[in-house]
């Protein structure tokens, strides 16, 4: 896979990513995931050939969306169907698994996804 440029791996996107392979419960296939590590580490990882990131994978699966989940519009993200991020899964990635972006998150739904984390992670 090509190592995708710096611009492209920033705080708040939505890019598609390959979690396979993946173990028991943890999420698989490739799917939409928002990154939500720092654009600092973020810059540094799209510049380093082992560069990591860290993500919440995203389903479209709304029909009940928990404390620690945060439910994400498509009208409000670029994807094709309402979908929920799914904090209890976040993860860091290598770059190399990251397809392409196809999409943002704004200010209001970054901050809705920071309070699901902070419940999940007892922050």
């Amino acid at each position: 896979m090509t190592h995708r440029p710096e611009r492209e791996l920033v705080r708040g996107r939505v890019v598609l990513v390959e979690l396979d392979p993946h173990r028991g419960a943890e999420q698989g296939k490739t799917r939409p995931a928002v990154i939500v590590s720092n654009d600092g580490a973020n810059a540094a990882a799209a510049r380093s050939d082992y560069g990591v990131i860290t993500v919440v994978p995203l389903t479209s699966n709304v029909r009940t969306i928990r404390p620690y989940q945060a439910l994400i519009p498509r009208d409000r993200s670029g994807l094709p169907v309402d979908s929920k991020a799914q904090t209890e899964q976040v993860r860091s990635i290598s770059t190399e698994r990251v397809v392409n972006a196809i999409g943002w998150l704004d200010a209001e739904l970054m901050a809705e996804v920071d309070e699901a984390l902070r419940v999940h992670l007892s922050l």
